[in-house]
Order: C-alpha cells, then structure tokens, then sequence
C-alpha cells in the first residue's frame, strides 16, 4: 500500500489522488489523521488495519477500486474473514480486537463523508460486533507491588530502574507508553522526596495533557535510580546494551521501549512467584481499583487515568463491588461456621451474629 510509511513526512495525497485507487484513498486518511495530530500509534494502528481490508478487498472483491465502490456486502464479508480467521491457529482474534478493525473503517468512511464532497457508505452501516463487558482478568493489589519489587535488586543500575518503573507504573496508572515517554525535566528531580505526593505533567493517548501524582515510595525509588545515571538522554527510563563495558554502557543507553518494560514485568512476576501474569496495564488497573477501594470518585479516578469517557472508568466500580461481594461471603461464612460451633457447645449463651463489615 502506498501510505504515509514515515509517520513524520506525509505523502499529501488528496482523496481524488492521481491514481485514484483504493491505497491512495487509505493514504490520504492517513495524512488527515496526521493533521489532526493523532498519535503515531493511533496512525500505526489504522494503517495496519486498513492495509489488512484493502488486501481482503483486492482478492475477493476485484470491482472494488476506490472509496466510493466500497459496499455494505464488502464490509459484512470482511467481518465474517474476521470471525473465521479467528478461529485459525496463530491468528486468533478477540472480539474486541475485531470490533477494533471495524471501528477503523468506520472512521475511514467518517473522513470522507464529513470532509470531502465523496460519495461513500455511511458509516452507521458498519455494524460492530458486540464486545460484552471486559473486566481486566489481573488486578494487582498494593501488597503484590511491594511483592514485585522485593525481588528486584537495589544494588545495580538495571535493579533501581527496574524498581523506579514499578513504583512509578503504580503510583501514577501510567500507560506504559506515557512511562517510556517520560523524559527527566518532567520529574524536577531536586523536588523529589519533598512533598508526599509529587505532581507531574505528562501527555498521554491522543496528545492530551494530564496531571499525575507520584507518591513517597516512587519518589524514593527515581532518587535512588536518578543518582546513578551518568548519561545526558533526556529519557526518564534508558536501557544499555548488554556485553559493554560498564563506563561505555551510559553513552549508549537509549530511551525504553513498551516492549523492554513488558518484559520487565514477565521476568519479575514470576520471579515473585506471582500466580497471574501482570503487564505494565495491569498495574494501571491495580491504581484504578485501589483508587476506589480508598474512596475516590469516579470522576476523580477519570481525571487521573486520563479517560475520555466516564463510562471507561465505570468497569472498576464493578471490580470493587465484586471484592465487597467476596469479602462479604468469606464473612458470613465465618459467622455461619461461629453459630455452628455454638450449636456443639450447649454451655455457651446463644447470642445474635455480629454484622457484616460490608452490610
């Protein structure tokens, strides 16, 4: 496909491109989103999506050459590909995921309906897939992160930065690009261990800007980290290159990658013995929940995770409810073994069970 393959230079084609084929149409999309100042991931998502249909398109439907030949049928029998390839092995697809390449045609179509003059398929005729309620399947709690970072080492560069992700990743519900996009100005290092809760700016999905907090515990662990770096890359989190000399090692030290920190976070789960596999977006999650079970508000815990959309938030109050179901079961079960050794035990005064916590 011919597309906007360098993000940062784009191919400024316009909808009635020379060609006026199906990928110049797709590109010039492409550049729109770059107008907008989408995200580089956002653009990387849609392209990858977009040059997936229009390979689908050109082996099954041939009469299809542009935008404007694009058809409910087409869309319908690129969803059922969709459905079918999932059930191959090595290319399984969530429904989430599929409803994603769906929802990324349907923004296709949304540009060239509102703005050029082109005549094509209303987006409302792509139907999504129904999607259900997803509730995160890991949610570490407070005391697993104390967990993870115990089995980390303090006493190397790689161990305090390692330490410094995990704390920072909780304290703040970063995402983990918004992590390794950290940059050291941001953390006004001389302020570090002043205040109980240090705030930062950062800007997150979308390029929209947002206010996170950083507690004691992760500012002690930037401190420690901070003060062994002896390298100008104004990256927050660097990695080395293993097998260098230890003097070589900073000046060649580069900013981390989403994929460096996941790894992080698969090594020392299980290093921690921890039953779930966590992922840097489970942390996020665990910030979320505990937020909750502090008593935040919804709106407060929005704010903070940068969603858009309250309704994004509302998933967690559903895991806070169903720890309070949890609680209150283990607790009336206990109130139920009490009255049941009391039966055994004439001696003792039957008295009324104590009230749940919860109730």
């Amino acid at each position: 496909m011919k597309s906007t393959n360098d993000v940062g230079n784009p191919t400024n084609l316009t909808p009635t491109s020379a060609d006026g084929s199906l990928t110049s149409d797709v590109s010039a999309f492409l550049d729109f989103c770059l107008d907008q100042n989408r995200s580089h991931q956002t653009i990387a998502t849609y392209r990858q999506v977009l040059s997936d249909f229009v390979g689908w398109l050109s082996g099954s439907f041939t009469d299809v050459k542009s935008i404007r030949d694009i058809q409910r049928q087409h869309v319908q029998g690129y969803s059922r590909n969709l459905r079918l390839r999932a059930g191959s092995p090595g290319n399984e697809l969530s429904v989430r995921t599929r409803a994603k390449y769906l929802a990324t045609i349907r923004s296709l179509l949304k540009y060239y309906a509102v703005e050029t003059d082109v005549p094509v398929l209303p987006r409302d005729k792509v139907t999504l897939p129904r999607t259900g309620d997803h509730l995160p399947k890991a949610v570490p709690t407070p005391e697993d992160v104390v967990r993870l970072i115990s089995v980390v080492p303090s006493d190397t560069f790689i161990g305090r930065r390692d330490r410094a992700i995990l704390a920072l990743l909780f304290s703040a519900g970063l995402r983990v690009a918004e992590l390794c996009a950290l940059n050291r100005l941001q953390i006004r290092e001389e302020r570090l261990g002043t205040e109980p809760a240090l705030e930062i700016s950062i800007i997150g999905k979308g390029r929209h800007s947002r206010i996170v907090f950083v507690n004691a515990l992760a500012q002690e662990f930037l401190k420690d980290y901070l003060a062994v770096r002896q390298d100008n890359d104004p990256a927050l989190f660097v990695h080395t290159r293993p097998g260098k000399k230890a003097e070589e090692a900073h000046k060649l030290s580069t900013r981390l990658t989403p994929r460096t920190v996941q790894d992080v976070l698969r090594r020392v789960t299980i290093r921690a013995g921890l039953a779930e596999h966590l992922t840097p977006h489970a942390l996020r999650h665990g910030f979320a929940v505990d937020l909750l079970r502090g008593g935040a508000d919804l709106r407060t815990v929005q704010d903070l995770l940068g969603h858009r959309s309250v309704t994004t938030t509302q998933v967690y109050t559903r895991l806070t409810s169903q720890t309070l179901r949890e609680g209150y079961l283990k607790r009336l079960s206990l109130r139920q073994g009490e009255a049941q050794n009391r039966e055994n035990s004439p001696s003792e005064p039957e008295s009324f069970p104590e009230r749940s916590d919860h109730q």
